[in-house]
């Protein structure tokens, strides 16, 4: 399952990237699920915390929304179905072992077998344009930026 806010604009690569279901929020999902990364936080991650069935686990990455997390009275309450799920943080520079993982998924690149999803490209110059477009959500995807000249 996938979540994003325009499942019309990008389902057709998140169900080609392999989800089975794309929802606009967490609270669109049919059923619990096991586990969740967010990227956002805020009122998503809250909603998605609210999905996760038993030992299930969320996973926050990032904050891009900007907001708070304010947990409705009893939603760590465990109960039938809801019981033993985790909220857990990372921190990317704490990863032991990171240089082998993010060799192997530079080499996935590298031989085509991993797509990054680099939507826009340019020079550094252009920097300013690429945190616009970021920022606004009309980029769906990675934007790289080479120092220098391109060829």
């Amino acid at each position: 399952m996938a979540s994003t806010s325009s499942p019309a604009a990008n389902g057709a690569l998140l169900r080609g990237l392999g989800a089975h279901e794309v929802v606009g929020t967490p609270k669109e999902t049919a059923r619990p699920v096991d586990g969740v990364i967010d990227l956002v936080g805020g009122p998503l991650l809250v909603e998605a915390y609210d999905r996760l069935g038993e030992g299930g686990t969320l996973v926050a990455l990032g904050h891009s929304a900007g907001t708070g997390e304010d947990f409705p009275f009893g939603t760590l309450f465990g109960d039938q179905g809801r019981h033993d799920r985790s909220l857990v943080t990372f921190f990317l520079l704490n990863c032991a072992g990171l240089d082998r993982d993010l060799t192997w998924l530079a080499h996935r690149v590298a031989d085509g077998t991993l797509d990054p999803g680099i939507t826009w490209r340019s020079t550094w110059d252009d920097a300013a344009d690429a945190v616009t477009a970021l920022r606004s959500g009309d980029l769906h995807g990675k934007a790289v930026l080479t120092i220098g000249q391109t060829s």
